[in-house]
């Protein structure tokens, strides 16, 4: 795999427009909605489980994900490592809701 230094990463978002003015995005905003997200998804999570609906515990691989992103904020984990901890807790979701229900 080639290495891409300082320079040539500059190079890189300035061909590919889309996305690059989130660079500009303050980090702050950023945790705070992985955190709304970690919220929301504890909340359905308990309300899922306490009304005691079909495959409730598939919903703590969503909030699992949340914390990853929250890692990698936190410079605990690159955003490679949370964006595959999230879409392998995804998938793990989905089998599971999946396998459950045929």
């Amino acid at each position: 795999m080639k290495e891409i230094h300082t320079g040539q990463a500059l190079a890189t978002r300035e061909r590919v427009p889309a996305g690059k003015a989130l660079d500009d995005v303050p980090k702050a905003l950023y945790v705070l909605a992985h955190v709304m997200f970690l919220a929301v998804g504890i909340w359905l999570w308990a309300r899922a489980t306490q009304h005691a609906l079909p495959y409730s515990g598939a919903l703590a691989l969503y909030v699992i994900s949340q914390v990853g992103f929250l890692a990698y904020f936190a410079n605990v984990i690159t955003m490679k490592t949370a964006v595959l901890l999230e879409q392998m807790a995804v998938v793990a979701m989905l089998i599971i809701i999946i396998l459950l229900a045929t």
